[in-house]
């Protein structure tokens, strides 16, 4: 069909577009506008990134720096007081993050059992290097120093431990019987006869020459033994290891002139550098019928070096040393030189000195911790050398320094603690 040619156009009518000259002001005004928004905006991306990167003062938590490659960090607490100095707070994080990150990697290189470092004399080298002169750190020199003075054999459970770790990786009880003293009659035996080595200067010795050279001095016998039971590791701070690494990490911190905090392991070994005479605390708890009570809290303020014992768990990175059987028995890292089975003669103890590394105290306590029974005479022995302890018993808080500030008495409707001092 053809439309005709009256048919009406529906087709809206547009008009055409016209154009309008600004005047000049008007453009120059945008322009100027646009500038100030340009300026703010460039303002405020300042000021964003200022204060993504500001330090603000006060106490922090330093951490050690995760691109640096593997460190021990993630086993401690850093805490620390920025700008109380002369420094700012930035320059001053800046400077500590370099010296505690640096501490973190050359500790874990140190102390490593299992692997070997380019330029690193480690516990790994001196292992695989009987009866040749080595040279090592500075640091790990003054770790043996101290293992020496103490006449402490544990350090050389080195075997013992190789195997017994692995019972932190089970998943099964049953799959205890392979690395378990308790769990299969074999294992006991092999773990006495490495004990026995162990404790035996005459089979395993690490000489000190002087210079930082070592010798692991290493018999023979001992050495066929090895060669049989497939053990390439002779020496091994076990469980005390981070005590030394807490020592290590508060030497090079003070060395570079940080000292305004503390540094504390998840497994109990602490060092407070701070002498300005601010005030710190220690949390006391006791395990009793499987309830953990905080019992009390010790004030105290200086330099102080804490060693807290535990045998039982309270922090997930505690499955690296302890496992729980469906009994509801432990198995920790207190390994005895006596026979190379676990032990703790309580719950938890406390340790501490204003004099004495954790290094220190952990050897002196080592031979009253990890036993069947605990002598409360050789507390006091050991406090009348300056290293106090505390411990609780029967619901009483119990401390060898008469002078200890003890706060903060668990108390409820059922229980009562009371404190007995000295």
């Amino acid at each position: 069909m053809t439309l005709g040619r009256k048919a009406r156009d529906k087709r809206p009518r547009v008009k055409p577009v016209e154009r309008i000259a600004l005047p000049e002001g008007n453009t120059a005004l945008r322009a100027a506008a646009a500038v100030v928004f340009l300026v703010i905006g460039v303002t405020l991306l300042i000021y964003a990134a200022s204060r993504l990167f500001a330090v603000d003062p006060g106490w922090q938590t330093i951490e050690a720096g995760a691109s640096e490659g593997t460190t021990c960090g993630d086993e401690f607490v850093f805490s620390y007081e920025l700008g109380a100095g002369e420094a700012s707070a930035a320059a001053e994080s800046r400077g500590l993050k370099a010296v505690y990150t640096a501490a973190c990697r050359k500790a874990y290189q140190l102390f490593h059992t299992l692997e070997s470092f380019e330029g690193v004399v480690n516990l790994r080298e001196i292992n695989l290097h009987p009866n040749e002169t080595l040279t090592v750190d500075e640091g790990l020199y003054r770790a043996f120093e101290t293992v020496q003075r103490s006449g402490e054999r544990t350090l050389y459970l080195g075997p013992v431990y190789a195997r017994f770790e692995n019972v932190f990786s089970c998943i099964d009880d049953a799959q205890l019987v392979e690395f378990d003293p308790q769990a299969s009659e074999d294992v006991r035996r092999e773990y006495e006869a490495m004990a026995g080595y162990a404790r035996d200067p005459e089979a395993v010795n690490l000489r000190l020459l002087g210079d930082n050279q070592v010798c692991l001095e290493v018999s023979e016998d001992y050495l066929s033994f090895a060669q049989r039971e497939e053990i390439d590791r002779f020496l091994d701070f076990g469980w005390m290891r981070n005590a030394f690494v807490a020592d290590y990490l508060a030497e090079e911190l003070a060395e570079n002139g940080y000292t305004n905090g503390f540094i504390s392991s998840y497994d109990g070994f602490s060092r407070n550098l701070d002498s300005r005479g601010t005030g710190y605390s220690q949390n006391i708890y006791d395990l009793v019928d499987g309830v953990t009570y905080p019992a009390g809290v010790m004030e105290y303020d200086g330099p102080m070096s804490i060693v807290y014992l535990r045998d039982f768990p309270s922090d997930e990175l505690d499955s690296r040393r302890m496992y729980q059987l469906r009994n509801g028995e432990l198995r920790t890292t207190y390994l005895s030189t006596a026979d190379g089975r676990c032990r703790s003669a309580a719950n938890n103890l406390i340790c501490y000195s204003k004099m004495a590394g954790c290094g220190e105290i952990t050897l002196q306590i080592a031979p009253v911790y990890v036993a069947d029974t605990l002598d409360a005479s050789a507390l006091e022995a050991l406090a009348e050398s300056g290293i106090h302890s505390i411990r609780c018993e029967d619901w009483v808080v119990r401390g060898t320094d008469p002078a200890l500030a003890l706060t903060n008495l668990y108390e409820n409707e059922d229980v009562r603690y009371t404190a007995s001092l000295g």
